[in-house]
């Protein structure tokens, strides 16, 4: 992809989530989601292959399943209420069947289906944009009506999201469908006090994009895609190989690192408003994402793959590039515990 291209397509999708976020109009809103599901296309398809192509007709066609049944909500709000405000849906229906197409947006249980597969068919990086940057859009849209959803909802579809992201990732090899399903159940506790504590909800979603970032970073440039592929990475860089391991138990939300920060909150919040029951079903469900995050660091740090050479380092010529994004943003994912009680 030559630079003009990415400029206009990255460019795009900035501009398009920007303006998601702050527009109050239903028509401009839609307009923008557009943009972005037109611009992220060419960088799921950009390599030239039938995996790729694939993963982007699968996108292309659930967002644009989603686009018209929010569209269509839009409509039959308007016709009823007479204006097009964002926050000033009142119409049941129309507020329910927008509930459903942000929750395929952000590829919620049980609309979750599609994420898997898109994000093995990209690339590393397009698959951490679109766990991460792609559901900015969507949960600003959710934040905005948070005060008419029906938390019933919400709290069914955020129970089997953690469910569904649990029990789908105990099966995979692929990193990529790994990260993914830890997207869906991370989606599932960003839903569940999106109704009664939307500044928790958002405060998960930037702890999720927080911890996940520096995975996807250093699986970028370790070109790892498979978890016996984390099993050999210790022989390039051992202290790669540890802060991996650590932001993924930040990931599975294991005291003292910062994912536990998000959890912790949600859980106390739930139990405050009477919502023991969901509360201890949210957390039952959990240790299935965690036995996932438990078995990768098994993997990585645990044991020692065989080797053939009598070497303890591999020998490599070339110099390794440096991870000061991916190092700055795993040190936030793992030490920013104590800052909850000003959070």
């Amino acid at each position: 992809m030559n630079l003009m291209s990415w400029l206009a397509i990255s460019s795009s999708i900035t501009l398009s989530t920007i303006l998601v976020a702050t527009s109050t109009h239903w028509v401009m809103t839609w307009a923008c989601l557009e943009i972005n599901t037109l611009s992220m296309v060419p960088m799921i398809s950009k390599p030239h292959h039938p995996r790729a192509t694939e993963a982007a007709t699968k996108y292309f066609l659930t967002q644009t399943l989603a686009s018209m049944a929010m569209l269509l909500a839009a409509t039959m709000n308007a016709l009823n209420t007479s204006h097009w405000e964002v926050t000033l849906m009142s119409d049941h229906a129309s507020t329910t069947i927008m509930t459903l197409a942000l929750m395929m947006k952000m590829a919620a249980a049980p609309f979750h289906f599609w994420l898997p597969e898109v994000t093995q068919g990209a690339t590393t990086l397009t698959s951490l944009t679109i766990l991460t940057w792609q559901k900015l859009a969507p949960m600003s849209i959710l934040l905005m009506l948070s005060n008419k959803i029906n938390q019933t909802i919400l709290l069914s579809m955020a129970i089997l999201s953690i469910t569904m992201g649990g029990l789908g990732g105990l099966n995979q090899t692929q990193l990529r469908k790994l990260m993914a399903f830890s997207s869906i159940a991370h989606t599932g506790w960003i839903l569940s006090t999106l109704t009664i504590a939307p500044n928790i909800s958002t405060l998960t979603l930037l702890i999720y994009i927080l911890t996940t970032t520096p995975i996807f970073l250093m699986l970028h440039s370790t070109t790892s895609t498979t978890i016996k592929d984390l099993g050999t990475m210790w022989t390039a860089s051992p202290q790669l190989t540890s802060a991996l391991t650590l932001s993924i138990l930040s990931l599975g939300g294991l005291p003292p690192l910062t994912g536990f920060m998000p959890k912790w909150l949600i859980l106390n919040k739930m139990v405050f408003f009477n919502l023991t029951m969901e509360a201890t079903i949210m957390a039952i469900m959990s240790l299935l994402s965690l036995y996932i995050y438990l078995r990768l660091t098994y993997i990585s740090s645990l044991t020692l793959t065989p080797h053939t050479n009598t070497m303890t380092m591999k020998w490599r010529t070339n110099p390794k590039p440096k991870l000061m994004t991916a190092s700055t943003l795993m040190i936030l994912s793992t030490l920013m515990l104590p800052m909850t009680p000003s959070l």
